[in-house]
C-alpha cells in the first residue's frame, strides 16, 4: 500500500483549495504539516543547517524557506520509513494534478520498491539514460542527471531511511540533495510526461522565492551553471 503525505504549512490559506484536490487525487492521504523556517531562531537553524558540509560545494546559503522546506521532507521521510508500506507519496501543497496522474501513478505503483525513489516531476527536462518500463504512453527512467524540485515523489521506505539517516545536518535544499545518486546511493528514477504541474506563482508564490538585483542574479547564474557542471560531472561518474 502507498500512502500520500501532503506538506502544508498551517496558515496558508490560499493554498487550502490546491490541498483538498490533492486528498481527492492521492491514494490514502494525510496532511503533514510543514515546518515553517521563518519561525525558526537561528539556534534552531545551526542544528540542522551547515553550510560546505558536502562536496561539491553548494554556492548558495540557503534561505529560512528552504530550511524549514528540507526539515517538512525529512518529517515525511520519518513517517515512510517507520511504516510497513513499501513506499510513501510525498507531495508539496502546490501541486495540481494534471489528467494523466492516475496512468503515471499505476506505472510508479508497479515500480515501487523499498530502496527506489521515483520523481513525478513538474516539466519535462531531464534527458533520459535507460528506459526502465512503460505502459500507455508513459515511461519510467533513470536520468543522466536527476532533474530539481521535490514536489511530487514516491519514496521507498529504505530509501526513506537512507536519506534521513544522510540528513540529521545538511548544507544545501532537499532537492539538490537528491540530485547527488553518488552519495546516497539511491536508484533514482522519473515518470514521463509530466503528470503534474505547480501553481506556487498562482496561490501565493514559492515560500522560499526571493527578488535579486540584477548584478546579483548574474552572480548567482555564473555559480549555479559551474554548480550544476559539477553535478553532471559525478552523476555521470567522472572526475
Amino acid at each position: 500500500m502507498i500512502r500520500s503525505y501532503i506538506i502544508h504549512l498551517e496558515g496558508s490559506d490560499a493554498r487550502q483549495s490546491l490541498v483538498e484536490a490533492l486528498k481527492q487525487g492521492l491514494p490514502n492521504p494525510q496532511v503533514l504539516p510543514a515546518v515553517n523556517g521563518r519561525a525558526m531562531s537561528a539556534e534552531e537553524c545551526a542544528e540542522c543547517y551547515q553550510p560546505g558540509l558536502l562536496s561539491p560545494r553548494y554556492p548558495f546559503a540557503a534561505s529560512p524557506g528552504e530550511i524549514g522546506c528540507f526539515l517538512s521532507h525529512r518529517a515525511a521521510w520519518a513517517k515512510i520509513a517507520a511504516s510497513e508500506d513499501v513506499a510513501g507519496l510525498v507531495a508539496e501543497d502546490d501541486v495540481i494534478l494534471d489528467p494523466g496522474f492516475e496512468t503515471a501513478l499505476a506505472l510508479v505503483t508497479s515500480a515501487a520498491r523499498p530502496d527506489r525513489l521515483i520523481r513525478l516531476p513538474m516539466s519535462n527536462k531531464e534527458e533520459v539514460a535507460k528506459v526502465v518500463a512503460e505502459r500507455d504512453g508513459v515511461q519510467l527512467f533513470r536520468p543522466r542527471v536527476v532533474g530539481l524540485t521535490a514536489a511530487l515523489q514516491v519514496i521507498g521506505r529504505d530509501a526513506a531511511a537512507r536519506l534521513l539517516a544522510l540528513t540529521e545536518r545538511f548544507d544545501r535544499p532537499v532537492d539538490t540533495f537528491q540530485q547527488m545518486t553518488w552519495l546516497t546511493g539511491i536508484e533514482t528514477l522519473t515518470i514521463s510526461p509530466s503528470p503534474a504541474h505547480t501553481e506556487a506563482a498562482k496561490s501565493g508564490g514559492s515560500t522560499i522565492q526571493s527578488h535579486l538585483r540584477l548584478r546579483d542574479e548574474l552572480t548567482r547564474s555564473w555559480r549555479r551553471s559551474r554548480y550544476r557542471a559539477a553535478v553532471a560531472r559525478l552523476s555521470r561518474g567522472t572526475p
